[in-house]
Parts: C-alpha cells; structure tokens; sequence
C-alpha cells in the first residue's frame, strides 16, 4: 500500500487520485492540491507517494527513475527530436507498466475502502505522474471517469499499445514554454491516442513552463464537477 494523504470535500461519492511528479513529492504540488480541493464537489482526492527514492536528490521521490534510461538529460534538450524522446521512454517500458500495475493495484484497495467505482473514479497527473495517469487508465480493467495529464506524454508507448483495456476520456494540458517535457511532444500524443481509439481533448498554455497553472485546475475541476 502507498502512503498517501486525502481530503474531503463535501460527500464521498468521487473518487480523484493526484500523481506527483519526478524528482518531486507531495509538497510540491501543495499549491495545485490545494486550489483542486477548493475548486471540487462532493469528492475524496487521494494524493500517493512515489515509493522510490530520486536517483536525482535524496530528499525527493520518484514514481520510476530516468538517470540510467537518459544519463545525460537528452529528453529536455531542444535539439533532441520527438522520435528520440519517446524512444527514451520507450527504454523504460517494462518499469512503467509495473509502476502503473502497482497504482492500479492502490486505486482498487482506495475504492474498496470508500465503496466507490471506477465509473467515479478519476487520476490527475503532473509530469511523470500524468505519465502513469494515462498508463494506468487505458491499462485499467474497467474505465474510469477521466484522465488528466498535466505536462505529460506517452510514456512506454510500445507496451501500452499491447496493455489498452479500456478506453477513458483523456484530456492533455501542457504549457507552450514546457521544455522539460518538451511541448513538442504534444502532437505525438494527441495522434497517438486517436490512433488507439482514445478520446483526447488537449488545453495549451501560453508562457507557461514545466509547472500547473490555476487555470488548468479550474478546467480539470469544471471537467469532474459536472460528471454525474
């Protein structure tokens, strides 16, 4: 079981799971959990820790690590193409979906607890994390409410294309100023989810770098609040 933190608002009849990012924890996102629990209705919002320690900085976690799959960092780099960035990602396939097993395997334990299904249930990430966000859904047995990726991408898209189960909403946010995961990836993923059948909304944001903006939580919020 993770360790995790949650909040209630109002009666307990969603069910919404917030993944941090890499090289990050809990406390980073504070500010984007906080704006999210004042901006939904009747939920439970689930934040987890990564289990991992960061192979970048002792004091932070990670969800899977990237130093031995990307040593010299090429995936943020401008030069580096998308076919390369996804390749990168693509090295970590068999450690992505074990990750995204694992965080399928919390959600079940976490609905059991609060007796609510996956016709409820919704996962919103950030960086890594909105990589596992949208890993986990299509992987899931049964299809969740909603898919939120925050300044993600198609991560181990090679053995995500063999794992698709189900086929949820995914809704795609990224900063235009992104460069750490880079906005120009954002095409590759809007194509690939058509691709596989997969509704995909996306939300851009000019001046926005590698971090979530408040309009981005009233969007996602709006997007939960209005689900029956």
């Amino acid at each position: 079981m993770l360790e995790y933190i949650s909040y209630q608002i109002g009666k307990p009849l969603k069910l919404v799971f917030f993944l941090h990012g890499y090289n990050g924890n809990i406390d980073d996102h504070q500010y984007a959990i906080d704006w999210l629990c004042q901006k939904l209705n009747d939920s439970i919002v689930i934040v987890p820790k990564a289990p991992q320690i960061s192979d970048k900085n002792p004091q932070k976690n990670q969800w899977f690590g990237m130093l031995k799959y990307d040593s010299e960092n090429k995936r943020s780099q401008p030069e580096t193409s998308v076919d390369e960035i996804f390749a990168i990602y693509n090295s970590a396939s068999s450690e992505i979906r074990q990750c995204a097993k694992n965080i399928n395997n919390f959600i079940n334990e976490i609905q059991k607890k609060y007796k609510i299904t996956d016709n409820q249930t919704y996962i919103i990430g950030f960086s890594q994390g909105a990589m596992l966000t949208i890993y986990t859904s299509l992987s899931r047995q049964t299809q969740i409410a909603g898919s939120f990726s925050l300044s993600g991408l198609i991560a181990g898209a090679n053995s995500l294309s063999e794992d698709i189960k189900s086929h949820p909403s995914v809704y795609l946010f990224h900063g235009e100023d992104d460069l750490k995961v880079q906005y120009k990836t954002l095409t590759y993923n809007k194509d690939w989810l058509k691709n596989h059948n997969i509704n995909s909304k996306v939300y851009t944001y000019c001046g926005l770098a590698h971090k979530i903006c408040e309009a981005e939580i009233d969007e996602i919020a709006k997007i939960i609040n209005c689900k029956l």
